[in-house]
């Protein structure tokens, strides 16, 4: 297994990994901790992209529909690429009076 390799910022920081926001998409990304200079490693922008792709499928308004005695939201076929599916199971949490979280499991 290959040793981490360490990058050297501009103003002699060591770049370490941490979670940030980039256009209001949460990633893993290098950041100094001197300067706050932020870059991507290949493999941080490869998963920055699929996370993009999700956001494009799934952020958007939806339409309360009704189901028999129940509400429910539709989900766009698309989300099927990510693993997504019919049946799969998903965790459903009150963030306020006003929205809620829906987390896949």
């Amino acid at each position: 297994m290959a040793d981490k390799r360490e990058i050297k910022c501009d103003c002699g920081g060591l770049l370490a990994e941490k979670e940030v926001k980039i256009d209001h998409i949460s990633t893993l990304a290098m950041v100094c901790p001197n300067c706050s200079f932020t870059t991507l490693t290949k493999e941080q922008a490869k998963e920055f992209r699929k996370r993009i792709e999700f956001h494009q499928a799934i952020d958007q308004e939806r339409q309360v529909i009704k189901i028999g005695n129940s509400m429910g939201i539709t989900f766009p076929e698309k989300l099927h690429d990510f693993g997504i599916t019919v049946g799969k199971k998903v965790k459903i949490e009150a963030l306020d009076e006003r929205s809620f979280k829906v987390e896949l499991m």
